[in-house]
């Protein structure tokens, strides 16, 4: 009785430090990296640490740098990188398996212009009205960064 009592509050503890997605509000959290207030549903970002910390940033204008040339967060300390996907406002997705479309004619709040998205055909939609570059995460990454 003793051993399933400590194992029912082993499992409890260990599922009470899960960490999920991270939330965004929208209009009131503010970017970690420029600090302005993340407002628009279609571009925000997101990273969890491997502690369990969240960053919520306007972009992934503001996310990569934030990371890869600040260091402020190692790269090594996060867990999951997340985008919004442009086509399902306020709905974020793994950043590392996103599709992305880098354009002129997006007007991200940073001006990274980049744009992600769930899905290969997503992305492909609105390349007619986004024309522009087609990348994969490593590729976005590089040219965030920047």
């Amino acid at each position: 009785m003793k051993n399933l009592i400590i194992g029912i509050a082993m499992a409890l503890l260990a599922s009470s430090c899960s960490v999920g997605q991270p939330k965004i509000n929208y209009g009131h959290d503010e970017c970690a990296h420029c600090r302005m207030n993340v407002m628009d549903q279609k571009y925000a970002a997101a990273i969890t640490t491997m502690k369990g910390r969240s960053y919520v940033f306007d972009d992934p204008e503001c996310m990569v740098p934030f990371v890869v040339t600040d260091a402020k967060v190692p790269e090594s300390d996060v867990k999951t990188w997340y985008v919004t996907d442009f086509a399902h406002p306020g709905t974020l997705l793994d950043a590392t398996k996103a599709f992305y479309l880098h354009s002129p004619k997006l007007h991200s709040p940073m001006r990274g212009n980049m744009a992600a998205f769930s899905t290969e055909a997503d992305r492909k939609a609105a390349e007619s009205e986004f024309p522009g570059d087609v990348m994969d995460w490593t590729a976005a990454k590089v040219l965030l960064a920047e």
